[in-house]
């Protein structure tokens, strides 16, 4: 493909989102001034998340929302639900938020030249210098964000349905690593608002990070961290 039709694809965001509308509506106006598409999926909200909360908000982008009524959450399939839209609308370049990391002004475009200046898959923000990893390592400061990054769909890196939640973060840096690449692009830090609040407070969480564990460490050898 082309660098000319490269441009062309429409810049995409998803965003999953449960039960934090204030925090959404923080992080869907601070991306949309970034993108053409933003595309919600609600994993489960309880309302359901109406769209005319946040019509307001929008500007030139267009939004949408899918419900996913599975709980507990399956991080790996509501990926991959959001690349399959994605990849519908003829995206390339695909963020992925959480609904508490509304990223600065500036961030998608800074994050997508790095992997453009790279030629790596995946990219994210941070710190005061620009590095690049095509390795797997045990250096956890320098790992990808699981709350805000970019993808390149047109790569083999997919979420692994056997970690549903915990590390499937860390294997998609690592697959990113061993097929392009992953970069961090200087400055554009993204905050995330409530980190491990779900996984602190929800009961199914241990059990799921000890299943999550045992399937990263049959793929990748001894965790990292």
């Amino acid at each position: 493909m082309g660098e000319g039709v490269q441009d062309r694809a429409p810049k995409c965001a998803v965003i999953i989102t449960h039960n934090r509308l204030e925090l959404l509506k923080q992080t869907v106006i601070a991306i949309g001034e970034q993108v053409d598409e933003v595309l919600i999926l609600d994993n489960a909200s309880d309302p359901p998340i109406d769209l005319v909360n946040l019509e307001a908000f929008r500007t030139h982008y267009a939004l949408s929302c899918t419900y996913v009524p599975t709980q507990p959450p399956n991080l790996a399939r509501l990926w991959q639900e959001g690349l399959e839209q994605a990849e519908s609308m003829g995206g390339r370049y695909v963020a992925f938020l959480c609904d508490d990391s509304p990223p600065p002004a500036g961030w998608y475009d800074a994050v997508v030249a790095g992997m453009k200046e790279t030629g790596a898959v995946i990219g994210c923000s941070g710190g005061g210098t620009q590095w690049f990893k095509s390795e797997p390592d045990r250096d956890i400061a320098r790992r990808m964000p699981g709350w805000a990054f970019v993808l390149d769909i047109q790569s083999p890196v997919r979420p692994d349905p056997a970690m549903a939640w915990w590390w499937l973060d860390t294997d998609i840096d690592f697959q990113a690593r061993k097929n392009g690449g992953m970069v961090t692009v200087a400055g554009y830090s993204v905050h995330n608002i409530h980190p491990n609040e779900f996984t602190a407070t929800k009961p199914w969480a241990a059990e799921r990070i000890g299943l999550d564990t045992l399937a990263f460490e049959a793929k990748w050898g001894p965790r990292p961290w």
